[in-house]
């Protein structure tokens, strides 16, 4: 279980495997009258954006518990308001440019503004948190 400790793995491995499964689930849960592979099962940024939001909250609860023996946690911890903010205001705007822009039809999504602007955004929520709490 050597590789669990890599920075890498933290860098490169858990987003991989996280925005796999997220579209692994989104595909095999979507109903069997739709056969086959569409665009819109890649379609996971506000999903990874949102597991990422509740990483952070987790993380910084356990941070405030442990605020009292470190300076630098303290100091850690009062960013957390801001970062919380940061998080809302981006799901929100994502999610209105995605309703706004990101649609081709009523089923169908505009790679650019519906899959791979969203998509970037949860990534890179992702990443930030997973190295923040790191």
């Amino acid at each position: 279980m050597k590789f669990l400790e890599n920075p890498y793995f933290l860098q490169f491995g858990v987003p991989l495997i996280t925005v796999g499964l997220s579209i692994f689930i989104k595909y095999v849960t979507r109903n069997d009258r739709h056969s086959g592979f569409k665009k819109e099962d890649l379609a996971v940024g506000l999903d990874l954006a949102v597991t990422a939001l509740l990483i952070f909250i987790t993380a910084s609860t356990q941070l405030a518990r442990s605020a009292t023996q470190s300076k630098q946690i303290a100091e850690q911890l009062a960013s957390v308001p801001w970062i919380l903010m940061a998080f809302l205001v981006g799901i929100w705007g994502i999610s209105t440019v995605v309703r706004k822009l990101g649609w081709e039809s009523d089923d169908k999504l505009k790679w650019g503004w519906g899959i791979i602007f969203p998509g970037t955004f949860g990534l890179f929520t992702l990443l930030f948190v997973v190295n923040w709490i790191s």
